[in-house]
């Protein structure tokens, strides 16, 4: 049976409630294509036995502390798109959003209509989540930035912020400098290691901090980064990460995130690090949503929002 996610399912997948979407959300949710359907038991079988050959395998790519080749040559990869298309913003698109994919939704495994469905899906996130979090900023730092495309859309949407882009990969960095000379757009590249925080770095008062698919890199090494954080004290932190902590292990579709997650050695104990924090009063923890969307292999947009006391 086909369904299709409607402006209520939008929110609720956002944590939030249709009257509070923007308008440019709902503008973007009526024009997409949002039909699914659950796979056959062949199907989902056949995806769970290519999976659990793929963890047998070890056929995924592992997060080892100071090797940056497959960044510098996955970024490279779009730097090189972007520059020959004289900034052509769709050249931003990271090469891991795939078309044709099981999607992750409440849970299980989907089958979508439109072939770029999660593409498509985080479209809508990313207005959401940038027109929510970053208004009134004077500078907004995205850290892990990856291809620029979160840099470049609040670049656009707050032309009166500063927004720096920060990777350790120097492809990365470029981007963000190109969208400054071939786009005219505020912004700014600067190289950052997540394992050795640069402390030079100044983050001025009423800045904002955003990492999106970016800390699950960082596996249960992430104390440095959240250590910096709490020195240079931002206004507001957001977090739209892959969250280990919160997958149910009792349920097979996310025990095979669990394995995923455990076998890549991504992000796991920031939480349990931010917690304490809080009980110590040293943090104000803003909100906490579970994705309940995501790729073949997890859920990529769970939120984390905090800031320093």
């Amino acid at each position: 049976m086909t369904s299709s996610l409607s402006i209520a399912d939008f929110a609720a997948l956002f944590g939030t409630t249709p009257e509070a979407l923007p308008k440019p959300c709902i503008d973007l949710i009526k024009k997409g294509n949002w039909a699914y359907q659950p796979y056959t038991r062949d199907e989902r079988d056949q995806i769970i036995l290519d999976f659990l050959r793929r963890l047998r395998d070890r056929h995924f790519s592992f997060v080892t502390e100071g090797d940056k080749k497959r960044w510098i040559e996955g970024w490279g990869e779009n730097l090189k798109e972007f520059k020959q298309s004289s900034g052509d913003l769709e050249k931003l698109t990271p090469k891991y959003i795939r078309p044709n994919m099981p999607v992750r939704l409440n849970g299980d495994f989907v089958k979508t209509d439109d072939p770029f469905f999660e593409k498509h899906w985080y479209a809508v996130f990313q207005e959401w989540l940038l027109l929510t979090y970053f208004q009134g900023f004077d500078h907004i730092f995205e850290f892990g930035c990856g291809p620029g495309h979160n840099v470049a859309r609040l670049a656009e949407l707050y032309p009166k912020a500063t927004v720096t882009g920060l990777d350790w990969a120097e492809p990365s960095v470029e981007i963000v400098e190109n969208l400054r000379t071939l786009k005219g757009l505020n912004t700014k590249g600067r190289q950052f290691d997540f394992f050795k925080p640069d402390y030079t770095l100044d983050i001025p008062p009423n800045s904002a901090v955003l990492t999106v698919g970016a800390l699950e890199q960082t596996g249960d090494n992430n104390a440095a980064f959240l250590d910096f954080l709490m020195a240079k004290k931002p206004k507001l932190v957001v977090h739209a990460e892959p969250t280990y902590d919160w997958y149910d292990p009792n349920k097979l579709v996310d025990h095979l995130a669990i394995a995923a997650h455990e076998l890549r050695n991504f992000w796991r104990g920031y939480h349990e690090r931010l917690n304490k924090l809080k009980d110590q009063g040293k943090v104000e923890i803003l909100k906490t949503k579970r994705a309940y969307f995501g790729s073949l292999v997890l859920e990529g947009y769970s939120q984390t929002i905090w800031r320093p006391v």
